[in-house]
């Protein structure tokens, strides 16, 4: 494989910040990822990881294959139908207007989230592969019009893949294997430096040497190995024989649910059902001037209809919203029956209010699921699942305008001279708090994996912007990568006393540069609203929504106290254990001091997991498979008192 270097960016980057001075017009600054450690907690589980076969484990699979990447929400490909390596990731935040609900994207980000390259310099070659498993075509002939077919996107919500020039090779390539076990070049793209929507490409398998028992096909992406800055999806594969419209064989008996909204920046699934926010305090929330204030006026998604044909298709919508883990509704806020668009254009927008379904006011935290789903009467169970699309939003204890995933990375500008800078988000309360403390989302790069000094602070609100002086700070050091506790992602910066705070007031860090690029996470899925994203220059001035950050979200959590004014013995003992990741989907690790045993807690305080005896103390709890909800995690210590740890399931 031939790599071309070239002039690291980061060094280029200090260069010119060095050139530059004290001037205080430097932007904020945002690029591709090249960590994103979140991902490693998809990695398949040793128990999944064996190369699979069919059902049975064993035979090849049988036609006909199919994938819209519906599952899992967010992960690896489903091994039933993909090999357990490659790389890339099925996630519906990634590329742009999907065919259905989710996509493959392969970005140059491994499965443990680092590059291939793991250096700075830009490295270019090939980067993530998808492989199907093993497919039995044997018995079938040329005349049983066996083809492939898929649809796929250049670039992602992350930008536009690089040019393809000289040695720098950018592109999409299909093989597929022969009778002779030799791997086939049968489609490539080459990156015209432009973002594509989804094309629909058919493969005729028309060839003896394909139709054989131990038949696959593969994806292979390249691109710059050193972050995630090229960007392929792949959406909607089909596998099977009797496709008789050959090449045009790219309409389906489907109605499906898509990513975000025609004319709105933002990419992945429903927007989040909170009018400001995607997470804020239940007591917040409930504090509200009206039960659907805090409520989004606009909260839907994109349809696509796959269907051929002229006519417009008659299809029902269902918007329900519950609280997890509990089976029945408690609201209904989208119900209607629509024609969706034939032909020009195969998407729409369907969106309703989630202001429409009134919430309990109960003070107990709490995870309500908003779904929407399309009635389209369809026969064919495979494509049923992509009829349904949700959005969980958290009332807990926190604040937050990302939604717990990095599609880039944001850094403070790193002055040699003047002041340092800091980043800040404005909030609004709807009662008197205390802020407790702030989540970040440190990101760390190949060019810096050490550990970060890093400053929080509260400011108060003067005429409409932060004050000149904090309120209140507190300084820490943040691992290394190296040592930053398994399974973390945002990292927990605790104030000596919750600091108080009504109306209005900021929050955000700052750290002196020591001549480093410090990263953390952007989501690029979330918006914030004007005026409430804040900048402070080396000259101390504060500057509104930069309009370098033209998108995306600062990954930045303010969690309060509902009024609690003081930080106890029984407070502190509490907070000096985490539990990560948390959200979670399946194993969390405690960090902390020692402990006895641990249990698991649902809402109702009955013991849904207890930690066998063989393991009693260990901090890594491999949790069975719990429905969606809030839970504490329940540790007794030496002493035999226990303190719980609120602990979400998704």
């Amino acid at each position: 494989m031939m790599t071309l270097f070239h002039a690291s960016r980061q060094l280029l980057l200090l260069v010119l910040l060095a050139a530059a001075g004290a001037a205080s017009a430097q932007a904020v600054i945002t690029g591709p990822l090249a960590a994103d450690p979140g991902r490693a907690q998809f990695i398949p589980a040793a128990a999944v990881r064996p190369q699979l076969r069919g059902t049975a484990g064993t035979t090849a699979l049988a036609l006909p294959f199919f994938d819209d990447f519906t599952s899992p929400l967010e992960g690896a490909p489903k091994v039933l139908n993909w090999k357990p390596t490659g790389g890339a990731i099925v996630s519906n935040r990634l590329a742009l207007a999907p065919l259905t609900r989710g996509a493959a994207t392969l970005d140059g980000l491994r499965a443990n989230g680092r590059t291939y390259s793991n250096m700075v310099a830009s490295s270019y070659g090939p980067i993530d592969s998808l492989v199907s498993q093993p497919i039995d075509l044997g018995g079938l002939s040329t005349g049983n019009q066996v083809a492939l077919s898929f649809a796929w996107q250049a670039g992602s919500i992350v930008g536009a893949p690089s040019a393809n020039v000289n040695n720098n090779t950018v592109s999409l390539e299909l093989f597929v294997k022969t009778n002779l076990d030799r791997w086939e070049s049968v489609w490539v793209y080459t990156s015209q430096r432009a973002r594509t929507g989804f094309r629909q490409q058919v493969i005729l398998l028309n060839q003896a040497k394909y139709l054989h028992g131990n038949f696959q096909f593969m994806f292979i992406a390249s691109g710059n190995n050193s972050d995630n800055s090229d960007n392929w999806s792949v959406d909607y594969v089909l596998l099977d024989r009797g496709r008789t419209r050959g090449l045009a064989d790219t309409t389906f008996v489907d109605v499906a649910t898509s990513a975000g909204l025609r004319g709105d920046t933002p990419s992945g699934g429903l927007r989040s059902p909170l009018r400001r926010f995607t997470s804020m305090p239940v007591w917040q929330f409930n504090a509200a001037a009206s039960p659907t204030s805090e409520l989004n006026t606009k909260l839907g998604v994109n349809v696509t209809n796959l269907n051929s044909g002229p006519l417009a298709l008659r299809t029902g919508v269902l918007g329900t919203v519950r609280a997890l883990p509990a089976a029945a509704p408690i609201g209904t806020w989208l119900q209607d029956t629509r024609n969706l668009p034939p032909v020009n254009p195969r998407l729409d927008s369907v969106t309703g209010a989630a202001n429409r379904a009134v919430l309990p006011a109960t003070a107990t935290p709490k995870i309500l699921r908003y779904t929407l789903a399309l009635n389209s009467q369809e026969t064919t169970p495979r494509t049923l699942a992509n009829d349904t699309i949700s959005r969980d939003v958290e009332l807990g204890t926190y604040y937050a305008y990302d939604d717990g995933t990095a599609e880039n990375f944001i850094q403070l500008v790193p002055y040699v001279t003047g002041q340092a800078g800091a980043l800040a988000y404005r909030f609004d309360l709807n009662r008197p708090d205390y802020v407790r403390s702030l989540r970040l989302y440190p990101v760390f790069s190949a060019s810096d994996q050490l550990a970060r000094s890093v400053t929080i602070s509260v400011w108060d609100d003067v005429s409409g912007q932060p004050a000149t002086a904090a309120r209140a700070s507190k300084t820490v050091t943040i691992p290394a990568a190296a040592a930053f506790p398994a399974g973390w992602q945002y990292f927990e910066v605790t104030f000596d006393q919750p600091v108080p705070v009504s109306g209005t007031f900021y929050v955000g860090f700052t750290q002196p540069s020591q001549s480093r690029n410090l990263q953390y996470g952007l989501d690029l899925n979330s918006s914030i609203p004007a005026g409430y994203f804040w900048r402070r220059d080396n000259f101390g001035t504060w500057l509104a929504n930069p309009a370098s950050l033209n998108r995306g979200a600062p990954m930045m959590r303010p969690v309060m106290t509902n009024n609690v004014a003081t930080a106890s013995a029984a407070t502190r003992e509490t907070e000096a254990f985490s539990v990560y990741p948390n959200p979670a989907h399946g194993t969390v690790s405690i960090t902390g001091p020692a402990f006895a045993r641990a249990a698991v807690l649902d809402a109702l305080g009955r013991v849904v997991w207890e930690q066998p005896a063989a393991q009693a103390g260990q901090p890594t709890l491999p949790l069975p498979a719990l429905a969606a909800g809030i839970y504490t995690v329940r540790l007794t210590l030496a002493n035999g008192r226990t303190i719980g740890r609120r602990l979400a399931i998704l």
